[in-house]
């Protein structure tokens, strides 16, 4: 079994099309140093179904949840896709996403979609540079390719 490498990973964010159709980020140039990123996929809420004649408990699937990207990267202001990512954290619109985990030689993969900057915060302290992170909460399906 091959093991996907992660380096070269890369997210690119971009604007979201007209009447559902959502413009792809790949024209747009990726967000620079990055330092994580993670995904945290998909969930599925249940709902509960028992009976009072049940003697366990049921339960059936209730809506999925398409879940959130989250950014740690190095601050630089010379960056302009960090500069537009730190716009979108207050203008409040629906953003398309591509992520590519991984390259083609190492068996990478991509995900897409839609979804709104959540969180957007700086860190700073002694002897380090300036960090950023940065949440986005998925909106809608997904879609997973290979690369």
């Amino acid at each position: 079994m091959a093991a996907t490498i992660s380096y070269s990973t890369t997210i690119k964010i971009g604007p979201v099309g007209a009447a559902d159709a959502y413009a792809s980020p790949t024209a747009i140039a990726a967000i620079g140093e990055i330092t994580s990123l993670s995904f945290d996929g998909v969930a599925q809420s249940s709902l509960e179904v028992t009976s009072i004649s049940d003697a366990v408990k049921k339960y059936k699937a209730g809506i999925l949840d398409p879940g959130s990207i989250s950014i740690e990267l190095n601050l630089d202001y010379d960056d302009a896709q960090q500069v537009a990512l730190a716009t979108a954290s207050t203008d409040r619109l629906l953003r398309s996403y591509l992520i590519s985990f991984g390259a083609a030689a190492t068996g990478g993969m991509t995900v897409s979609g839609v979804g709104i900057i959540t969180g957007f915060s700086v860190k700073a302290a002694n002897d380090t540079v300036l960090t950023a992170s940065f949440t986005i909460k998925c909106s809608a399906a997904y879609v997973l390719a290979a690369i």
